[in-house]
């Protein structure tokens, strides 16, 4: 990447800034355990799946931040995907699988939209033997994934102390 601000620069900048105050803003407290373990988990699913779409040939990352450390494109990857599925965990409806599956579709649409968009208008991905249709059935299974073992995790309760009385 050469030291002038470009259009990819630009996006990168904006996608950091936007995910910085959308956790600021909208995690609550009270869900930050959940948020983080969501995040963390998304981001280990997604890391190696695109690892795997590049050495395959199905995408590629022509402009990236960290060119000669990985062929994968370290702000999406890292912190804009791992981010939005830590917000769906948090948000999800707590009843109704009908509801619950349309809430799924609509956060891996809009996720996909912004993807395909990215794709469209940058440098930042290109699809080489991949669309639109196989990010969103990526997602909604790493979105699934991820969802299902935040759920395991946190079954229990056991990893949530009162304040009080852990001391």
């Amino acid at each position: 990447m050469s030291g002038s601000l470009t259009l990819e620069r630009l996006v990168l900048v904006i996608i950091w800034v936007i995910s910085i105050l959308a956790i600021i803003l909208f995690i609550p407290k009270h869900k930050r355990r959940e948020a983080i373990m969501s995040f963390f988990a998304c981001q280990s699913i997604i890391w190696v799946n695109s690892m795997l779409h590049v050495k395959y040939g199905l995408l590629s990352f022509p402009v990236r931040e960290f060119p000669k450390a990985t062929e994968v494109l370290f702000t999406t990857e890292y912190m804009m995907y791992p981010l939005m599925g830590a917000f769906y965990y948090i948000y999800e409806p707590k009843s109704g699988k009908l509801l619950r599956l349309f809430y799924l579709a609509g956060c891996i649409s809009c996720l996909t939209v912004i993807d395909t968009i990215i794709s469209t208008y940058t440098n930042l991905i290109k699809y080489t033997k991949y669309s639109w249709f196989w990010t969103w059935i990526d997602f909604f299974l790493i979105f699934l994934l991820a969802n299902v073992y935040c759920k395991w995790f946190f079954k229990h309760g056991a990893f949530y102390q009162d304040r009080r009385t852990a001391r």
